[in-house]
Order: structure tokens, then C-alpha cells, then sequence
């Protein structure tokens, strides 16, 4: 796949440098409409109009679609009026909205205002709707039947309508009320394979299945179509009318942001609105220095704890040797618990109730772990021919705080959920200080408590 998209890329290189305008026409025609959209977006911005305009009528708004919110705008600004009018009226709905959303406002009035008068409707009625709401995913363009309608005349409806829905919706056939209440829906197969076709649609559909609220949030609708394995489902008013409908592909967009944002944050920064390459290097800066600071100071806790154990070190430099190897094992440990119990947080495969069979399975799972990493550091330090007593320090050490990460590591993010915090932002970074603390004051007192005590043993 990268070699045919190299490929493309220096085609459309070359065709550039020579003005073959015509063989680029042919490119974007032989192409699916995603990777035009990938080779104009990879283009330089200055040359992304030019290329756009030689994008065939039928395919313009399905593939501005796919175009990034920097190259929409840079087409809004330069395109003529001729080509943006019918580009923005033909968007799909929800399409729009999410570049709407996005743009800046002097440049989505000057859109709205080429919209005709029932897009704009539509237009202002799904940015009405909260931001993150499911009423900013859906797109209120769906074909309804009444269940006592025949379907030899629900197939006649849809030929009339097919001209204003998009393609692949046309499998998403519902059934309402005379009030529009949603009451069920039908397969495009099953109307076709309907024998005799004058058998009611109520006769054939599918009952009322699960809906979204236009003001639900986005996560919900992710979890509901995780839940549930289905690509699309209706959306209905506080009073069961059927009001639009939301489909798999802007859900995988958002569990994808979801997901972005819960790396950069477990990370311990802000997250980006653009891509990596497309954040200027000091809002880079500013998204991560915070953080960082924040963490610089707590290390000096660790500091102030090492300079209180100086007299230790002095008498027992061995300790030097294990103290990374100590604290990276408790710190390893505790972002593996942290990272399940988070993840599992996030997809509701675990509830804030079930805290206490969590913190029962990592305890053992810790336990388990902080032995067999035990044997590993008591054989090296026997090894080395520190003597019984440094080796049971190093082994006694390496249970505790492996133990006490694994748990650490689960319950910190139960903590910071329970008080309305997002875990995914503070449990890696706390986590890594308290790892660090503890492990000290751990290995320093069991090292001084062992040595002092050994020859009782």
C-alpha cells in the first residue's frame, strides 16, 4: 500500500511540473476518492485549488470531505464562487458540520450565506447542538416509510428520493408514525425480495431497536456501536421522533480522537488539536513545559528524601547500584496496572464498583511479579559477591514496591475518576512521583533495618 501511494504521489509530481493537467484528471479519475483526497492534501497548499478544480464535478464534495481543515480552508478562501457554492450545498451533512465547526467565523458565515435556504437550515440546526454531542454527528438525511405503507410503494418512494440521499445510505430505511415517531426499520433486501409487494412495510420490518439523543455525547455513541456491532443507528428527540441518523465511519473518528487524546495525555501533557508536524514548535513547547515543571518539582521530594538517607549511602554505597533498578521495576509495573485499569475505564469494561476485585487481582498479579523480579535481583546481587544480607535487601525491596506499584497503578485511576478527574491525565505522572518516593524510603529503611540486624537473623 505505501508503494502504490509513492507511486501516486511522484505521478502526480510529475505531472505537475509538466502542466499535464489532463493526466492528472486521469489520476484523480482512477483513484478512490480517499487517496485524492491523501495526494491533495500531501500537495503544497498553494497548488491544493488547482489541483481540486481538476477533480471531477460528481466526486468534489465527497472529496473535500476527506481534505484537512487547513487545506478546506485554504479552497474556501480561493475557490471561485461558481465551484464552492454547489460544493457546500452537496456536502453531506454532517460532513459539513464538522468543517463548520472548525472554521473561523468570518469564513463560515461567508459558507452559510452560499448555502440555499433549506442546507442552512439544516446547517444551523446541528451547530445548535452542544459541541462533542451526537447532534453534531448525525446527518438528518434518511428515507422514512409509514408501516402501512405497501412496498411496491415504499420501492417507488425510494426511486424518487434516491437523487437527494447519498448512496450509501440507502440501506438505512426507517419506519415512523404519522407523528414521525420512530417505530422500527426495514432492509433495502428485504423490500426487494418482498413477495407479493403488496404486503405492508409493518409486515416485514424490524422492531424499534436501541437510538442515540441528539444531546448525548459522542463517547456514548462510541459505546453503543461497540456494544452493539451495527454500522449505523437512529437518532430521536426527547419525544421519539425520528430526527436523523449517525453512521459507523464518524464514530470510528471520534473513538480515534478519544484515543489520541488519552496517549498524549497518559503521557503527562496537553493534547494537540493538529497533528505533530502541523503544531508550531512553541505550542509544543507550552503543551508540555507545565507538566514537565509540575514534575521537576515533585522530583525534588525524591531529592530531599535521598539527602535525608546521605549517611546510608556514605556506609552502604551498593545502594547506589539498585536504586534505578528498584524504582524502574515498581514504576514499570504500575503504568502496566494503570494502563489496563484505564483502558478498561474508558470502554466500560470495568465500573467504579468494581474497585475492590481489581485491587484483589493486582495484589496477587503484584505479588507474583515482585517474586519472580525478586529471584532476578537477589542472583545479581549475589553475584556480584555482596553478601546474604545486600541480596535479601535487593529481593525484599523489589517485592514490596512491584507490589505496591500493581496496586498503585490500578486504584489511582479509580481515585481520580471517582472525583471527576480524567485518569488518562494525572495517574502516569503522579504514579511515576509516588513510585520514585516510596521506592526510597522502601529500599533505604529495609537496607538500614536488614544490615544493622542481620547477624540476629
Amino acid at each position: 500500500m505505501t508503494n502504490i501511494h509513492e507511486a501516486n504521489h511522484e505521478l502526480l509530481a510529475e505531472a505537475l511540473e509538466k502542466k499535464d493537467f489532463r493526466a492528472i484528471k486521469q489520476i484523480f479519475k482512477s483513484l478512490e476518492i480517499a487517496d485524492v483526497g491523501d495526494l491533495i492534501n500531501d500537495a503544497p497548499l498553494d497548488e491544493t485549488p488547482t489541483l481540486f478544480r481538476l477533480v471531477s464535478k460528481t466526486r468534489r464534495s465527497s472529496v473535500f470531505s476527506y481534505l484537512t481543515i487547513d487545506v478546506q480552508e485554504v479552497m474556501l478562501e480561493e475557490l471561485p464562487d461558481g465551484v464552492l457554492t454547489p460544493l457546500v450545498n452537496e456536502m453531506e451533512a454532517d460532513d459539513r458540520t464538522k468543517m463548520l465547526e472548525e472554521l473561523p467565523f468570518e469564513i463560515r458565515n461567508k459558507i452559510l450565506l452560499r448555502l440555499s435556504p433549506e442546507e442552512r437550515k439544516i446547517a444551523w440546526q446541528l451547530l445548535s447542538y452542544p459541541e462533542e454531542s451526537v447532534g453534531r454527528l448525525m446527518t438528518p438525511d434518511l428515507i422514512e416509510f409509514s408501516p402501512d405503507m405497501k412496498v411496491s410503494d415504499a420501492l417507488e418512494l425510494m426511486r424518487w428520493s434516491h437523487t437527494n440521499i447519498p448512496e450509501e445510505q440507502l440501506n438505512f430505511l426507517f419506519v415512523t408514525d404519522a407523528d414521525g415517531r420512530y417505530v422500527g426499520e426495514v432492509s433495502l433486501a428485504r423490500l426487494v425480495t418482498s413477495d407479493p409487494p403488496t404486503k405492508k412495510v409493518s409486515e416485514i420490518m424490524r422492531q424499534k431497536h436501541v437510538t442515540l439523543n441528539p444531546n448525548d455525547d459522542q463517547s456514548k455513541a462510541v459505546d453503543v456501536f461497540r456494544q452493539y456491532d451495527r454500522s449505523y443507528f437512529p437518532v430521536t428527540d426527547d419525544n421519539g421522533i425520528l430526527i436523523g441518523i449517525v453512521t459507523s465511519d464518524d464514530v470510528f473518528d471520534v473513538a480515534e480522537d478519544e484515543a489520541t487524546e488519552d496517549i498524549q495525555q497518559f503521557g503527562g501533557q496537553a493534547t494537540l488539536e493538529d497533528s505533530y508536524f502541523d503544531t508550531p514548535i512553541t505550542t509544543l513547547f507550552k503543551k508540555r513545559a507545565g507538566w514537565l515543571a509540575i514534575l521537576f518539582l515533585g522530583g525534588t521530594i525524591t531529592s530531599a528524601c535521598l539527602k535525608h538517607y546521605e549517611d546510608y549511602t556514605l556506609t552502604m554505597a551498593w545502594l547506589v547500584f539498585f536504586l534505578p533498578l528498584i524504582v524502574s521495576a515498581g514504576g514499570n509495573t504500575g503504568s502496566q496496572s494503570a494502563s489496563l485499569v484505564i483502558r478498561g475505564l474508558a470502554v466500560r469494561e470495568m465500573e467504579l464498583s468494581d474497585w475492590g476485585r481489581v485491587m484483589w487481582r493486582e495484589v496477587v498479579v503484584g505479588l507474583g511479579l515482585g517474586l519472580v523480579l525478586a529471584a532476578l535481583g537477589f542472583a545479581r546481587a549475589y553475584v556480584w559477591d555482596l553478601g546474604n544480607a545486600v541480596s535479601m535487601v535487593v529481593g525484599l525491596t523489589v517485592i514490596f514496591i512491584v507490589s505496591f506499584g500493581a496496586v498503585a497503578g490500578a486504584m489511582l485511576p479509580f481515585i481520580f475518576k471517582k472525583v471527576k478527574l480524567d485518569p488518562a491525565v494525572i495517574s502516569s505522572p503522579l504514579l511515576a512521583q509516588l513510585i520514585d518516593i516510596v521506592g526510597v524510603l522502601l529500599f533505604y529503611n529495609v537496607a538500614y533495618y536488614l544490615v544493622k540486624n542481620w547477624d540476629k537473623f
